[in-house]
């Protein structure tokens, strides 16, 4: 047994000690962690470094439908409908898996969304937590497994710049901002990761956090902290050390992601948590960084995302010489973390955000994808060798679903106008529409492929 794995073993131990102990009427139909015997099976786990669902491999690919409790918000005309019908939809090209925003700040900035679920320090949205009640609902209906990240390091749904802002007031560098307005990713991205040395911001998004996990969904009934929908507790998307590459600066970073992940499992035995990140990338582009952050017991899998075109590795998405280069380097980036998560964490590893916009950068949907088909055939195909050879990489989520949004097609706030993009981004720039086939086809025969490997 690696050293990994017995600080697992230990870690389960200590934290299945510090649980309220069952009643001995209870005893019978209930498990050491309060789940009954009849659902502890329907939990997705990590078993030798492997995910499981039912005693059987869990390998998937899914997608990123970050606005599905927006789409599900009750008060949104349209909203619930269309909601079933991506569902519907998703279901029929084999997708079980989705990663959804379950954490957003209300925040002045140009770029952020203009309603998050948190309008201010303890003040939650109503609607938008029944919106993310009723999305997990269906997704039960349909046997779908949900990621949920519980805030952001970027400004595009508030994040923890806004956590920032409401303890100590002060104005974030808005990076949406054109240059003579003073738009400053920099200065951003340092107020942001000032998070992790605010205890008081620290403080507010644990409360969030356990608010949500004991939350009682108003569609089934189901305390979420029991609801086999869920898969995972994400800390945040793309969680990030900040730009001060100094040793303190990383040791406060990994505290923060130990600290909190630890706060997760006490609060709730039954849900995998993951941190999030970006992989290397996203941590100062070191892999010793990545390695730090993520090892620990409490940090159940990790993940990675993706981006040839944000990070320059491809200008021009079409097929062609530039393409073949950025997409054997986005491969070889991926087989990167494989190995890492493989070899040194022993944790399954989850590609769970990479996207490329269509041909020459089109938005619309009668623009041709035929780039993005073959990049996501490859990277499919990747997670189903590492799949197969019994290797670290097991799922994917594709970023992002766009389904029957369209650009222009209503208000910000109207359920026709949410097509998956952020909306400080062009709408339509990294969306997978329904009248995609070409694309629906190579995810359908991809989770072909990964259930015949699981069976």
């Amino acid at each position: 047994m690696s050293n990994n794995q017995i600080r697992r073993r230990d870690f389960i131990k200590t934290a299945a000690l510090a649980l309220p102990i069952v009643a001995a009427g209870c005893v019978s139909t209930q498990t050491h962690s309060g789940r009954s015997r009849r659902t502890a099976g329907e939990f997705a786990r990590v078993r030798n470094g492997r995910f499981e669902l039912r005693g059987r491999p869990y390998f998937y690919v899914g997608t990123n439908l970050w606005y599905g409790c927006y789409l599900g918000n009750p008060s949104l005309p349209g909203g619930r409908p269309r909601l079933i019908r991506e569902l519907d939809r998703l279901q029929g090209i084999g997708v079980n898996n989705l990663r959804l925003l379950a954490g957003s700040e209300t925040s002045p900035l140009v770029g952020a969304i203009p309603r998050g679920i948190t309008r201010a320090p303890h003040d939650w949205d109503e609607n938008l937590l029944q919106g993310l009640d009723f999305c997990l609902a269906e997704m039960a209906k349909r046997d779908m497994r949900g990621i949920l990240f519980l805030s952001n390091y970027w400004q595009w749904s508030g994040g923890f710049a806004q956590y920032v802002r409401w303890i100590t007031g002060e104005q974030i560098p808005d990076p949406d901002r054109p240059v003579m307005e003073r738009g400053d990713w920099g200065g951003f991205i340092k107020f942001s990761a000032r998070f992790y040395t605010t205890p008081a911001a620290v403080e507010l998004y644990h409360g969030y956090v356990a608010h949500l996990i004991q939350r009682r969904n108003t569609i089934n009934g189901r305390l979420y902290r029991d609801d086999p929908a869920i898969m995972t507790w994400e800390l945040a998307n793309e969680p990030r050390p900040g730009a001060d590459e100094s040793n303190h600066s990383v040791a406060i970073y990994a505290k923060w992601v130990d600290d909190t992940a630890r706060f997760i499992h006490d609060q709730d035995p039954n849900h995998l948590v993951c941190t999030g990140s970006e992989g290397i990338w996203g941590c100062l582009r070191k892999p010793e960084v990545f390695i730090k952050a993520h090892d620990t017991p409490a940090i159940d899998y990790v993940t990675v995302h993706m981006w040839l075109k944000n990070w320059g590795w491809l200008k021009d998405p079409h097929l062609g010489p530039d393409y073949e280069t950025a997409a054997a380097r986005a491969r070889a980036h991926v087989e990167q973390h494989t190995a890492i998560a493989s070899d040194t964490l022993h944790k399954p590893l989850v590609l769970e955000e990479f996207g490329l916009p269509r041909d020459h950068e089109q938005y619309g949907p009668e623009s041709p994808a035929t780039a993005r088909d073959d990049y996501f055939g490859r990277m499919f195909n990747q997670v189903a060798d590492s799949c197969q050879a019994g290797r670290a990489l097991q799922g994917a989520n594709f970023w992002t679903w766009g389904g029957e949004g369209r650009a222009g097609a209503g208000k910000p706030d109207s359920a026709t106008a949410l097509t998956g993009d952020p909306f400080c981004e062009p709408q339509g720039l990294n969306s997978v529409f329904d009248t995609d086939n070409g694309t629906l086809t190579v995810v359908a025969q991809a989770n072909e492929k990964l259930a015949a490997l699981a069976r």
